[in-house]
């Protein structure tokens, strides 16, 4: 019995060629994508921007407020921790200049970090800015425990040391959440309405001011703080520009460049933003500097009225701590510029 085979089994048509061509191939490149189409599932699964900016915000505002409050108890570590740094370090005199700069730096987180994720609680750019402070912060601490750059403030008992190893790895938990909780996809946070000055220009032009503070906090701790601070009983020394320089130590330098760091990493954190977004106008960031600015004038305005914290010269009073409150104050009119 003759068995006949269909002719195109055997030559194959156009036709039939064209269909086989377009069915799909299972290739390496096809398992990559699926592959990675699963790990940005399961990593979208595991941390939600707004889970990361819950956690950023609570550990901010509970550094904040023991900064804000009792800055001198926050650094001795009150009644349950370790001192944070060598005893003795701490100054015993509680208008002492150093609680003023940790002051600062609380109210720098809450306006930065907390109103920010209050206001947006799923705003990537919050995570951009928390990982950068993390990650510079984590940086610093390593230089702070493992070099003599800070000698003087360091602690030398094992107490001490395990408390600041604990924080470092509570710092590179929180580090990668934040990663995580940036990687997302998330949607272009909305513009709004016309503003009476654009949202770009407030925050490049806060961008730029806060940075040179930053800048300066970081590499020449000393000389910014000469120009606003005095020591009531230096006799002689150097003069810059007039100011006499302070003498200034190790806690000092830790806390001023913690302030720096800060400020420069939240701006770091909004230019990742602006160059995935391909613009400046995000709002969250004009609601978190329009509160800095709005916080830190006031902090300044009440040490200038108040003097809670030595200490203060005429010169230094009509030189720096005037303009500086006056420049703050014309910030702050762009910033509502740019909200109303």
């Amino acid at each position: 019995m003759q068995t006949w085979w269909p002719a195109s089994s055997l030559f194959p048509n156009e036709n039939s060629n064209r269909r086989v061509s377009a069915r799909p191939k299972k290739t390496l490149l096809n398992y990559s994508k699926k592959s990675m189409s699963n790990s940005t599932s399961i990593a979208d699964m595991i941390v939600d921007p707004a889970v990361a900016n819950a956690m950023n915000a609570a550990m901010c505002g509970l550094f904040s407020f023991g900064l804000i409050m009792t800055p001198q108890k926050f650094m001795l570590g009150g009644k349950v921790q370790e001192s944070w740094f060598l005893e003795g370090a701490v100054p015993e005199e509680r208008d002492n200049r150093l609680f003023y700069i940790a002051q600062f730096m609380g109210l720098l987180m809450l306006g930065g970090v907390v109103v920010p994720a209050l206001v947006d609680p799923s705003a990537q750019l919050i995570c951009y800015q928390a990982a950068f402070l993390h990650g510079i912060q984590l940086l610093h601490t390593f230089v702070f425990m493992l070099t003599s750059a800070y000698g003087g403030a360091k602690p030398t008992t094992c107490a001490g040391i395990a408390q600041w190893v604990f924080m470092m790895m509570l710092t590179v938990a929180f580090f990668v959440v934040s990663i995580l909780g940036g990687m997302h996809d998330a949607p272009a946070a909305a513009v709004g309405s016309d503003t009476v000055i654009s949202k770009s220009a407030a925050n490049i032009a806060a961008l730029c001011f806060s940075s040179l503070f930053g800048l300066m906090f970081v590499l020449v701790p000393r000389y910014l703080l000469s120009s606003f601070w005095q020591d009531e009983d230096q006799q002689g020394g150097d003069d810059f520009m007039g100011f006499k320089i302070v003498e200034m130590n190790d806690i000092d330098a830790w806390w001023a460049r913690c302030v720096g760091f800060s400020i420069l990493g939240l701006n770091a954190g909004f230019l990742v933003d602006a160059g995935i977004s391909g613009a400046y106008s995000n709002p969250t960031y004009t609601i978190g500097t329009l509160t800095v600015f709005s916080v830190l004038t006031l902090h300044n305005l009440h040490q200038v009225m108040m003097r809670p914290y030595k200490s203060i010269s005429s010169y230094q009073l009509k030189v720096s701590w005037i303009p500086n409150l006056l420049m703050s104050a014309g910030m702050i009119a762009v910033m509502v510029c740019a909200v109303v």
